[in-house]
């Protein structure tokens, strides 16, 4: 059950999130607010497993927070690359290439999981 509900979230609620945050036109300022939210959640990812370790791996709460952090970051890192394409190339095949590339791209941390489950056992 908690596979499903991770691939439904990580193929699903991140590619639309991705897609929320690049429907905003590639002006400088958004693209500094998204680059904000990728350094605010490595940081709250960072502190989380590092400022705590005792807690890290133990405690579900903390463990789940700072992964979705660094995923929430992931994407972030996605869209701020993307709005800076699209600087560059305000084209419409551009626009939808990166579309279509950054919201598959949001997917990869579940391939990621998938291998680390079959290669534990």
């Amino acid at each position: 059950m908690t596979l499903i509900a991770l691939f439904l979230a990580i193929f699903v609620v991140g590619p639309l999130f991705f897609c929320i945050l690049t429907a905003r036109a590639a002006t400088v300022t958004w693209a500094r607010k998204v680059a904000l939210l990728a350094f605010g959640c490595a940081a709250v990812a960072l502190m989380l497993r590092y400022g705590t370790p005792a807690h890290w791996g133990r405690d579900p709460l903390v463990t789940g927070l700072g992964i979705g952090m660094m995923w929430i970051g992931w994407i972030s890192v996605l869209a701020f690359a993307v709005l800076a394409l699209r600087r560059a190339d305000s084209g419409v095949m551009m626009r939808r290439l990166s579309t279509v590339l950054g919201a598959g791209g949001t997917t990869i941390p579940w391939f990621g999981l998938i291998w680390a489950s079959y290669s534990i056992t």
